[in-house]
């Protein structure tokens, strides 16, 4: 038997620290670009990335003169210099195949893919230490924007939890909310994975503004079930889910890592 419930979309701009991917992701939210139908696999191998893009027929952006002194950049500063020193763990690198780590879009799918199937009756910190493992950095800075240098391998796990906008808007779950779902046995699975190219980055590629050869970005649509059991009694949420996303890869690396989620957005299908 099958409850319907109403929609419910969540959504979250990554951060204001990621100034080009903060502004850029305005501009893919205000056209629509990762609307949560999907697009076919992209074959395009340029480098972009889902930070600030410009299209070329605009002027840059020039953030205001006290930008750095804002009230938001300065608390995920402090979020960010507060967060333990990196953890990798490469043993559990075996999350994504090899063969997908030589390309692009096939990485994208395997990353956002690995990213999404979590399992609530084991740590948390041992998932993060798996996203540290996969963690790439850039010195593009149409991607990093205020992230001061010596912040910037904190990044990756930063904005795969970070929640300024609430409950339900990072990928990854609170501390809390993922020890709520452990009790309840809870895990995900993943479906229906579709990767593609956001115009508005590769508007910035061929307009010239991306400096870092190696770095690109992907928009990665799918379908998440979330699986629990409470009184005895299973049930499944499916939820439609929109992740865009920065990588690094070649030239600037032997195989593609990842940089950071700049949006994303969930929306709730129903209940079983």
């Amino acid at each position: 038997m099958t409850h319907r419930h109403l929609p419910t979309s969540r959504g979250s701009r990554r951060s204001a620290l990621m100034l080009v991917s903060f502004l850029l992701a305005a501009l893919i939210a205000s056209v629509g670009l990762w609307a949560l139908s999907g697009n076919a696999t992209s074959t395009r191998n340029s480098p972009p990335k889902g930070a600030l893009t410009v299209s070329a027929s605009q002027t840059p952006v020039t953030p205001p003169a006290d930008l750095g002194q804002d009230a938001a950049v300065r608390r995920q500063l402090e979020q960010l210099r507060a967060m333990p020193a990196p953890s990798p763990d490469p043993a559990q690198r075996d999350r994504i195949p090899d063969e997908a780590r030589s390309h692009p879009d096939l990485y994208a799918a395997g990353f956002v893919t690995a990213l999404l199937t979590q399992d609530y009756r084991t740590p948390r910190r041992q998932f993060l230490a798996w996203v540290d493992a996969e963690a790439a950095t850039t010195t593009e800075p149409l991607v990093v924007g205020l992230v001061p240098v010596e912040l910037r391998d904190r990044l990756a796990v930063y904005s795969v939890t970070e929640q300024s906008d609430g409950p339900g808007t990072s990928p990854v779950p609170s501390a809390a909310e993922w020890a709520r779902l452990a009790a309840l046995g809870g895990y995900t699975t993943v479906a229906d994975v579709r990767v593609s190219e956001p115009l508005a980055w590769s508007n910035a590629v061929d307009a010239g503004r991306v400096t870092d050869p190696g770095v690109t970005a992907r928009q990665v649509t799918a379908t998440i079930t979330l699986h629990t059991t409470a009184a005895g009694r299973e049930s499944a949420t499916r939820s439609s889910v929109s992740v865009t996303a920065d990588f690094e890869g070649p030239p600037s690396r032997t195989s593609w890592g990842f940089v950071n989620v700049v949006l994303y957005t969930s929306l709730r299908q129903g209940t079983s």
